[in-house]
């Protein structure tokens, strides 16, 4: 999808609150609206868990509702700890998932009480206090949100020290009035309700303790377990905690809106049927006592509607490349002063395939071109910070994809891997890709955002080599195995 296509799309998800057909939304792009622009649409929007399509009825068009459209005006239930009611403060952390745009952090969420705004106010915490309250990002990315709270919180949390401090600032909101005022006790709830999704904002209500009805808060724990399990059931792990709770909500939408509902966590330690658990290197929710499956097949393709020739190039190879990926490959072999492209075509394309002899040159005569474009008016002191960041991120890109074939060529599937290796990598993938794109293509990465690449690139690189090392300790006993089950003279097929 194009850049503009792309920028104009988003804007459009982050304030249409009605449902919406794909014709009207590609009328309203000024994109023609064919079947196979629809595809890709739908595509686009359902891959990126951008909005959600109800089945059309009568042979009507499918409507479509964005996440903002879900979650304005729809409540969900917080619980303040004794430390916040004790000290006149609420901390979002990851509360509000998925009823917040997941774009913004904990700390640019706006609140207001009675339509007047609410103050922000540091407050001194510890791990044990805040830990749980950031858990459904995920235990393993709490320090990165924490780090980028404030600036001195991005010297505590270094990923280089592995001990969290004993305390640390955060920014915390002040319900001072707000608690004194209602009379609030611990056990009483507040209501946040998302009045603006693209700017996060939330009008704070109190509820009492007994008014809460017991009955319909039953109701609701059993209506959203069933709703989650579906969830599960038909989007898998999906791409993140926030993910698998907002499809749950859109199947689930009006029994699930309730003021007598409780916290996800809550609700995960009331269930018996679901679970928080490791996938990979990231949580997730999930069946208790099931191992979340790896997926299907090894294949690492970033495009799913291909636009341009080199796409279909990339796709047919099974490349994890894209055009903005070959620009960060192209800049760093600029950064490395190589006098063409010849070389990066051997880092970008580490092992030929059937179709090669038609793909590749498609791929390096794009490479040439973006190369002498880019050379142009490249200036490598200008670059020299970033470009041994990149360079760190490019190889760490490269080393992924070439294990990774390698393992393709054993004929071993991704769950055949012990310990979810397979996951790790695709993970990994995943990171690497998304930190070249804020490294390079971002127009609103800040010197904090490229300070948290810095801080990430050596843990990525760790895990990189130690899952590596694992696999390749087991990968011969695997394939021994992998040959014996098939007896000479049977198909492998």
């Amino acid at each position: 999808m194009k850049e503009q296509v792309e920028d104009k799309l988003l804007d459009f998800l982050e304030t249409e609150l009605d449902p919406f057909t794909l014709r009207g939304l590609l009328e309203f792009l000024g994109q023609p609206v064919t079947v196979s622009t629809r595809e890709e649409l739908s595509g686009y929007l359902s891959f990126n868990q951008l909005a959600y399509a109800d089945p059309s009825i009568d042979g009507e068009e499918s409507r479509w509702l964005s996440r903002a459209g879900l979650f304005t005006g729809k409540p969900i239930v917080i619980v303040p700890e004794k430390f916040e009611i004790a000290t006149g403060i609420f901390v979002p952390g990851s509360r509000l998932v998925p009823f917040a745009d997941p774009t913004l952090l904990p700390h640019e969420y706006l609140f207001t009480h009675k339509g007047a705004s609410l103050a922000r106010v540091r407050a001194d915490v510890s791990p044990d206090e805040i830990y749980p309250l950031y858990r459904l990002f995920g235990d393993e990315y709490t320090p990165q949100y924490l780090s980028l709270d404030n600036e001195e919180n991005g010297e505590l949390f270094s990923l280089d020290d592995y001990d969290d401090p004993s305390s640390f600032p955060l920014s915390a909101v002040d319900v001072r009035e707000l608690y004194w005022q209602s009379s609030f006790a611990p056990g009483d709830r507040l209501i946040a309700t998302c009045s603006d999704w693209a700017n996060g904002i939330f009008e704070l209500s109190v509820q009492h303790a007994a008014d809460v009805n017991r009955d319909l808060q039953r109701a609701w724990l059993r209506n959203f377990e069933a709703a989650l399990l579906h969830a599960l059931e038909v989007g898998g792990p999906g791409s993140s905690i926030d993910d698998q709770l907002s499809f749950a909500f859109f199947l689930g939408q009006e029994q699930l809106f309730s003021p007598h509902a409780t916290g996800v966590t809550d609700f995960v330690k009331w269930s018996d049927k679901i679970e928080m658990a490791f996938y990979g290197v990231e949580s997730r929710l999930w069946f208790t006592g099931v191992d979340i499956p790896a997926q299907g097949s090894w294949n690492m393709t970033l495009i799913t509607s291909p636009e341009t020739i080199l796409d279909d190039a990339l796709i047919h190879l099974g490349l994890p490349l894209t055009e903005s990926l070959v620009d960060s490959y192209v800049l760093d072999a600029l950064f490395q002063k190589e006098q063409s492209s010849d070389a990066l075509m051997g880092r970008m394309v580490p092992v030929r395939k059937p179709g090669a002899s038609f793909c590749v040159p498609i791929i390096a005569r794009y490479a040439q071109q973006r190369f002498r474009r880019l050379g142009s008016d490249y200036n490598w002191f200008a670059d020299h910070e970033d470009g041994a960041l990149r360079n760190r991120l490019v190889s760490l890109h490269e080393g992924i994809a070439r294990f990774v074939f390698s393992l393709q060529q054993t004929g071993l599937m991704p769950d055949d891997i012990p310990d979810q290796g397979s996951v790790i990598l695709g993970q990994l993938m995943t990171h690497t890709v998304s930190s070249l794109d804020t490294l390079d293509f971002s127009e609103t990465a800040t010197d904090a955002d490229i300070e948290a690449l810095w801080e990430s690139i050596e843990g990525m690189e760790d895990n990189f080599f130690d899952t590596k090392s694992a696999i390749q300790d087991v990968l011969p006993a695997l394939i021994k195995k992998r040959f014996s089950i098939v007896k000479p003279g049977e198909s492998e097929s």
